[in-house]
């Protein structure tokens, strides 16, 4: 019994210390497990104050940077927050803008801007903050945002571009000097190069190439009327901006391309002609309104011989080829031919005086000798003829036409004595054996083929330019 007692004495007090062994063990893992989780609570805090002061720092370097490069001042001085082993960089070499106006008629583009933006960056090594183009962006792993707006004000159909550059030295530390030479070159308007507003023709592009490009692409986006088009691959995107477009048909002979009109003979050219000028062709229109006839059912055909005698929208799939009358419809007519157009006699009565006839043309439009388009009883502002740019139009031997024949993508060719009254939009007009009788007719000035939609704001002033800044370490 003894011997018994003894030894439950002993376990007794081998246990006391174990406790006290475990509940040790127990809080200094806890305390370890603190210290860790918030050691790191308090460095992502502080981190993520760091990138706060960053970003306010370079909000008020773009601020004071603007009053330099737009010539409040020549020189300023700004002071950059920095903290542990983030630092401030100038790259010269960082993202590129370019401003171009594309000819819509021609597909040709002039650069008006092609600059290198540089860059002003806080990077933390797991963060970049950016000052670029008048903007602060910020980067992220998935892509960018902006922080503060860039120079690019887009407001009552003016886009007003006063873009700022940056050059300087490599690193800054501290503050940053920012000066400027007073140089500042203006891309638009320019009398010299002939740039003037208001803007006549074509699509304005603003083209960015940046790290930061889908930050600057949801800002056009936001602040524009313009289409927005990324390129992932190339860390780009361009706002295109559409200049409105002077409908007006005021010659006998137009033609897209300078120098459009040729006449082959002892012959002058039709009078009144212009040639270079912009009327924008509209093939997406021909295309999707065929597309909508093979997928509707809203589309009424029509075949060679038919009389059409009501207002709609009628379809041929395929070369037409024959006759085709058009008798009091009482309202508009579209014709849509998903081929080559080549009548052989068209009448058109009774078409009301603000009413017309449209034909829209996949491929050729083409009127052979003796044959009549419109000439009984219609006039010139009864119908228009639309070509899209896949064709040609050809006119041959004693042909007769009374309308307007819109192609400004087209090439156009008149052999013989054909009669043209009313007027021609061509890119090119070609002019061949016999004199060709041109007459043209007024009528045509009330013609509208929408060439301004109603839902798009146009860009009319433009005004760009480029103003850079050195940025020094101060």
């Amino acid at each position: 019994m003894i011997l018994d007692e003894g030894r439950g004495g002993d376990g007794r007090a081998q246990s006391e210390p174990l406790g006290v062994l475990l509940v040790l063990s127990m809080v200094l893992a806890g305390t370890a497990l603190l210290v860790t989780v918030g050691g790191s609570a308090v460095l992502d805090t502080r981190q993520s104050m760091d990138v706060e002061r960053a970003e306010k720092g370079l909000t008020q370097f773009d601020s004071q940077t603007a009053l330099v490069a737009l010539g409040n001042s020549r020189q300023t001085r700004v002071p950059l927050s920095r903290a542990g082993g983030a630092s401030y960089r100038v790259h010269d070499d960082a993202g590129r803008m370019n401003v171009s106006v594309t000819n819509e008629s021609t597909g040709d583009t002039t650069t008006i801007m092609d600059v290198t933006l540089g860059a002003v960056t806080y990077d933390d090594g797991e963060r970049t903050i950016a000052y670029q183009g008048g903007g602060v962006w910020r980067g992220e792993p998935n892509g960018s945002r902006m922080i503060s707006p860039p120079e690019f004000h887009y407001r009552d159909a003016t886009l007003t571009l006063p873009l700022v550059t940056v050059s300087g030295d490599p690193s800054l530390d501290g503050q940053a000097v920012v000066r400027t030479d007073g140089s500042s070159t203006r891309y638009f308007p320019d009398r010299a190069a002939d740039r003037t507003n208001p803007l006549k023709e074509g699509r304005i592009n603003v083209t960015v190439n940046s790290r930061y490009y889908r930050a600057w692409g949801s800002y056009f986006d936001e602040r524009t009327d313009g289409e927005v088009h990324y390129n992932h691959t190339g860390d780009a995107v361009r706002v295109e901006l559409i200049v409105p477009i002077n409908e007006t048909y005021e010659n006998a002979v137009a033609t897209t391309s300078e120098a459009g009109v040729t006449v082959n003979g002892n012959h002058d050219p039709p009078e009144p002609y212009e040639e270079g000028m912009n009327y924008p062709t509209i093939d997406s229109r021909i295309e999707d309104a065929i597309a909508d006839c093979e997928t509707d059912d809203d589309c009424a055909n029509v075949t060679e011989g038919d009389a059409v005698t009501n207002t709609s929208t009628f379809y041929h799939d395929g070369d037409f080829v024959g006759d085709l009358t058009i008798e009091d419809p009482g309202g508009n007519v579209t014709i849509l031919v998903n081929g080559t157009f080549e009548p052989t006699n068209v009448t058109v009565r009774g078409v009301e005086d603000n009413d017309s006839v449209s034909v829209y043309v996949r491929s050729d439009f083409v009127v052979d000798g003796g044959e009549e388009v419109n000439v009984v009883e219609g006039d010139a502002g009864d119908v228009e003829t639309v070509v899209h740019s896949d064709g040609d139009v050809d006119f041959n031997g004693e042909a007769e036409y009374v309308g307007l024949i819109y192609a400004p993508g087209s090439n156009c060719d008149l052999n013989g004595n054909a009669n043209l009254t009313g007027g021609a939009v061509c890119q090119t007009m070609d002019i061949n054996g016999n004199p060709n009788e041109f007459s043209y007719d007024e009528a045509i000035e009330d013609t509208s083929l929408g060439l301004n939609g109603d839902d798009v704001i146009y860009l009319t002033y433009l005004h760009v330019s480029e103003n850079p800044v050195e940025v020094t370490d101060g």
